[in-house]
Parts: structure tokens; C-alpha cells; sequence
């Protein structure tokens, strides 16, 4: 099943890097396929302590850039802002985060009422809504535990 995953998610990467006219070289897929290997909703720099081990000589810059681009082509999105560094998730079906105001954490998690909620006219009539997903906070069991 993860193998079925990653091979769709490879098949987009390539279909928006051609439409996109971005180059595919060996780090930007080895970017991606951290990405797509982790669950957490990874930084730059997190990606970047794994992605060095392979490629010695790039840069957190160039992660922080190549992951900019993948937003802006829409291969990934940005997670919501909690005042820490950019998180990313490239993951992007439906769904919604819960995250822990403690140790950071961010979880993905499904519910589809929460996917049919009405977005208020007052709004509709400011923007053109793309999309919605629901953000809870809250402290999750290992910090409750601490």
C-alpha cells in the first residue's frame, strides 16, 4: 500500500514539474520522497538533516527553496502557522490537523462533516475559497502524560 502511495505521489511530482518547466534532478525528488515518507509535517530543516546524508553539498537554502516551489506548483502545502518554522504536508486530499500546543506535534485526521462545512456568505463574497481545513488545538496524550 505505501509503495502504491509513493509511486502516485512520483507520478504527480513528474506531471507538475513538466507542466511547471521545473527541472527534475536527484535532490528535488529526493526531497519529495522525505517528504512523502514522513507523516509529521516536516521543516525544511528537518528534511534537510536527512537529505544531506545523501547529498553532502546542498544547502538548507535550496531545501528551503525547492520546498517553496513545491507549494507554489502545488505539489505540497503549507501547514498553518503556529510560530514555529515552516511546516509542510504533502498530502493533499481532504482533510484537517489536530496539533499539540506542547510538543508541536501534527496529525492529520479525517471527518467529513467537517469537510461539508458551509463557508459564510460575508466570506464567500471576499474570496474565492479553495479549499478548507479545520485546525484543532490541544494538548495530545504523551504531553499529558510528561
Amino acid at each position: 500500500m505505501q509503495q502504491k502511495k509513493t509511486d502516485n505521489s512520483l507520478e504527480l511530482f513528474y506531471t507538475r514539474c513538466r507542466e511547471n518547466g521545473l527541472k527534475v534532478t536527484p535532490q528535488r525528488i529526493a526531497i519529495y520522497k522525505k517528504l512523502i515518507q514522513s507523516e509529521k509535517h516536516p521543516t525544511a530543516e528537518q528534511l534537510y538533516k536527512i537529505v544531506k546524508k545523501r547529498f553532502n553539498n546542498i544547502s538548507l537554502d535550496t531545501i528551503n527553496r525547492t520546498l517553496i516551489t513545491f507549494a507554489r506548483i502545488g505539489l505540497v502545502s503549507v501547514v498553518e502557522g503556529f510560530g514555529s518554522p515552516r511546516r509542510y504536508d504533502h498530502n493533499l486530499s481532504s482533510h484537517h490537523h489536530v496539533h499539540c500546543v506542547k510538543c508541536g506535534a501534527i496529525l492529520d485526521f479525517h471527518n467529513r462533516e467537517y469537510d461539508a462545512l458551509d463557508v459564510p456568505g460575508e466570506i464567500k463574497r471576499k474570496f474565492e475559497i479553495l479549499n478548507k481545513r479545520v485546525v484543532l488545538n490541544g494538548i495530545c496524550a504523551k504531553c499529558k502524560r510528561g
